[in-house]
């Protein structure tokens, strides 16, 4: 069972260094996509093992990746290592009830869920602070880093321009939120798909028809739409990020109710297909699915829906 575990952990380190690092290195194409890849590792062990062996796992790697340059090592260590220790520790809560077959209670799988986009919204507030504390200085420095990106992978030149550098400051976090929790999100679920396959005994989960968001973020949204509309500067940027984060997941929260209500369907493979292939070839089409989960913000619209039928 020892040797096991240090396998998994050596290969996890590995695995971690080779996503983060690879794209820094000025390689184009399909395998840049690797960096999309880092939290996975660190769920894997998480769920297996615990958080315990999450840390065991980051500290080396980020020990690597700091021969690449400090502020790389800092960026892996907030982007990465802290999110997979905090969501490991709550992937392994559980507790075991008193009734004769002793079944274990596992932390609710919305509950991560929403946690996910918290996480995710703090880290992008974090790094408009860090850019800057007043609108000047974060336009000054998105600049900045645009043509230090530039120098790394010249490639993408052509795709990012700067014509408009108010609004790409202004989008940029939101981009990066939704980016953020899409990347914990489905790192998440492929991880819980490997270790199932790696041992039976793993935790079980929700499934994904079950996922809800908290009564009370509603109320997060009404006030972050309401700071977009009436102030300005670093703050406007700010709401405008909190506002998304909370959309991105009532839109999943959308989806989630829509593969509930669909159960029993008949054609409901074709259906959810057919509404994934609407949602990425004419991305407006997420607004009605997004006002599906706000209209659940009450968690009982699946159960409404199913009694009229």
């Amino acid at each position: 069972m020892i040797t096991k575990q240090i396998s998994f952990l050596f290969l996890a380190i590995l695995l971690q260094v080779l996503f983060f690092v690879y794209p820094l290195s000025g390689n184009s194409g399909i395998l840049f996509n690797l960096f999309l890849l880092c939290p996975l590792p660190l769920y894997f062990l998480g769920i297996l093992f615990g958080y315990r062996y999450v840390i065991f796992a980051s500290i080396p790697a980020i020990l690597i990746i700091y021969s690449y340059g400090v502020n790389i090592a800092i960026a892996y260590f907030f982007l990465f290592a802290i999110p997979g220790v905090y969501l490991s520790y709550f992937i392994g809560l559980n507790k075991t009830t008193s009734t004769e077959d002793n079944e274990i209670i596992w932390y609710p799988l919305s509950l991560i869920f929403s946690k996910i986009i918290m996480l995710s919204l703090i880290l992008s507030i974090i790094g408009i602070l860090f850019l800057g504390t007043n609108i000047v200085d974060y336009n000054n420095t998105i600049s900045a880093i645009y043509s230090d990106v530039y120098q790394i992978r010249p490639d993408l030149e052509e795709t990012i321009q700067l014509n408009n550098i108010a609004l790409m400051s202004a989008s940029l976090p939101s981009i990066l939120v939704a980016f953020w929790i899409m990347i914990f999100l489905v790192n998440l679920w492929i991880a819980t798909k490997i270790t199932k396959k790696v041992d039976g005994k793993a935790r079980s989960w929700d499934g994904f028809d079950e996922i809800s968001l908290p009564k009370n973020y509603i109320y997060l949204l009404i006030v972050f739409l309401a700071l977009a509309f009436v102030t300005a500067g670093i703050i406007k940027v700010m709401s405008i990020t909190g506002a998304t984060a909370i959309l991105v997941g009532y839109s999943i929260n959308g989806l989630s109710v829509l593969h509930n209500v669909t159960k029993n369907f008949n054609l409901r493979p074709l259906v959810l297909t057919t509404l994934y292939i609407l949602v990425l070839l004419f991305v407006p089409f997420i607004i009605p699915v997004t006002i599906l989960g706000i209209m659940d913000y009450k968690n009982n619209l699946r159960n409404k829906i199913k009694s009229r039928r």
